[in-house]
């Protein structure tokens, strides 16, 4: 069963990857952008190289796996074969060590039975911050599914679960009717996943009021949008490297799923990390 195992170990490496670089992803002079009167920056660099190099380095484990795809087939099935979450754990267990996942709430047992990339995003956060537990995401899940507004992120973003909207016409649903589907669901999950252990992991939360309460003079409101600004770049970088990588090296085309949830996990990771080396710049800690 290596072929799970192997992208767990995967996901792993790039989440202390991150961590350990999060100091050095935002540089620049803060004194120059308060005078520039530019609406996007003129000195404060995101330099995503030094995660983007370290996911190319991966591409060789691809020769180190060459029977993954058929291990991956082998371990889908016996997942698959699994009749109740408890079960799912079980299975789960002789590949990856997911003790804590048998203490899921409720809101993620019949999302996470099943869904391979989950589990993986679930088992790489509580491995490496210890004081996060699986009721953490108990709240941020709750509010996704049941809030009508969704899960809210740092800066007020929503993340809204997808439905139909109350609509005049059957043409009109019919166009909102094809955002329902089970990737746009991994997606969303994994992320609030990440955003709720990287608020956490950085204390981003009291962090990101204080932004707003630092600079909340017209000319310096810059600042505070480019906090998201600086979180989408990365992402944008992020994302299509870490999907192009598992694709490639991994051959996930057994399963687009979990390829959506490694890389939406991975590239919501560096977001988090940006957004804290960004306020570490504005020297908000």
């Amino acid at each position: 069963m290596i072929g799970i195992k192997g992208l767990a170990d995967f996901q792993d490496r790039f989440f202390n990857i991150v961590k350990g670089k999060s100091a050095e992803l935002i540089k620049g002079n803060l004194d120059e952008e308060l005078g520039s009167g530019k609406d996007f920056p003129v000195s404060i660099k995101a330099d995503f190289c030094l995660l983007i190099n370290e996911i190319n380095a991966l591409k060789g484990a691809g020769s180190l796996l060459e029977g993954v795809t058929k291990d991956l087939q082998n371990d889908f099935k016996e997942l698959i074969n699994s009749t109740s979450f408890d079960d799912f754990v079980d299975n789960f267990s002789e590949l990856v060590t997911v003790d804590q996942l048998k203490k899921a709430p409720d809101v993620l047992r019949g999302i996470v039975h099943m869904e391979t990339g989950l589990v993986l995003s679930f088992v790489t956060v509580l491995k490496n911050f210890e004081g996060l537990q699986m009721e953490d995401y108990a709240e941020s899940l709750n509010q996704y599914f049941f809030s009508r507004d969704g899960y809210k992120t740092v800066s007020g973003d929503l993340i809204m679960r997808p439905r139909f909207p109350n609509v005049r016409n059957l043409e009109d649903a019919r166009g909102i009717g094809n955002q329902i589907n089970a990737e746009r669901y991994i997606r969303d999950i994994t992320r609030i996943v990440s955003e709720t252990a990287g608020d956490a992991l950085y204390n981003l939360r009291p962090r990101y009021v204080r932004l707003v309460q630092q600079y909340r003079e017209d000319s310096r409101k810059k600042l505070i949008g480019w906090f998201d600004s600086f979180g989408d770049l990365a992402e944008a970088s992020l994302l299509p490297a870490v999907e192009g990588i598992i694709n490639g090296a991994f051959n996930l085309n057994l399963n687009p799923l979990v390829a959506a949830a490694i890389g939406t996990f991975c590239s919501v990771t560096a977001r988090k990390a940006t957004e804290h080396s960004y306020l570490a710049l504005l020297r908000i800690m």
